[in-house]
């Protein structure tokens, strides 16, 4: 129930009751309760109920249909987060088809910030490679990834619109990754992610950034990836051994 004198602002209290209840027994396509209800049940303002509905449509969790009301998702299928792994392999082995869209295939001039990410002097001849990623024609990521072009010459005669990149750096390049460098964020949507991720204002966005290395531990790849949560959710998995979670990023 809403706690007035708590700490937790009551909008997010409202939806940690709205999430209780769907684990407990909402199926998908099941109606909530409306605004109003919600409003007399909990004594908030009709406000804070359309902050908590419109987060958890943002997260995926209920979708809303225009003069019905809400009405619970999907279940997710979470995605394990691994950083050696590409989204292709990823996607089928989870039955679903990948794809790609290219917005941007060209070389770029290191800067400064991407130059000591990919320990290469600023000036240095990349590769940048902007996607959106798809999975059974759907948009689930939207991906900007740079490499040092002197890894990987020709790479933009491929076709990058159909390739597992991970494929083609260890197949016509022998390259081969061995480890990655990762930072899992959230934020809310800009404009452009929400028209290509196909996302409703306001919307939430997963955001992956790393690096990745090769056997001898020189930079491969930077990227930076924004997720629809709702169609590519990340998890996280941990070992007793380690303590440390392994993070999946979906690189190629």
């Amino acid at each position: 129930m809403i706690v007035r004198d708590s700490a937790t602002p009551l909008y997010e209290q409202l939806k940690g009751w709205l999430r209780d209840e769907i684990a407990a027994g909402g199926e998908p396509g099941r109606q909530l309760p409306s605004e109003r209800q919600l409003v007399e049940r909990f004594g908030v303002s009709r406000i804070t109920v359309r902050k908590a509905l419109a987060d958890l449509v943002g997260e995926g969790v209920v979708y809303s249909v225009p003069g019905r009301g809400f009405f619970v998702g999907e279940k997710e299928q979470l995605y394990e987060l691994h950083a050696l792994r590409s989204f292709s392999d990823d996607a089928r082995e989870r039955g679903q088809e990948p794809s790609s869209r290219v917005l941007e295939a060209r070389l770029i001039l290191a800067a400064p910030a991407q130059a000591f990410q990919l320990d290469v002097p600023a000036g240095t001849e990349l590769v940048s490679l902007r996607r959106v990623r798809l999975l059974d024609g759907a948009p689930a990521i939207l991906q900007h990834v740079w490499l040092p072009h002197a890894m990987c010459p020709d790479l933009l005669a491929a076709p990058l619109d159909r390739i597992s990149l991970y494929a083609v750096l260890a197949e016509r390049y022998s390259v081969r990754l061995t480890r990655g460098r990762t930072a899992i964020a959230a934020r809310l949507a800009d404009p452009v992610e929400r028209v290509l991720l196909e996302l409703p204002e306001p919307s939430a966005v997963l955001t992956v950034d790393q690096v990745t290395y090769d056997r001898a531990g020189r930079p491969v790849e930077l990227l930076q990836s924004s997720h629809n949560p709702k169609r590519y959710p990340l998890s996280i998995a941990h070992s007793e051994a380690g303590g440390r979670g392994e993070v999946m990023r979906h690189g190629a």
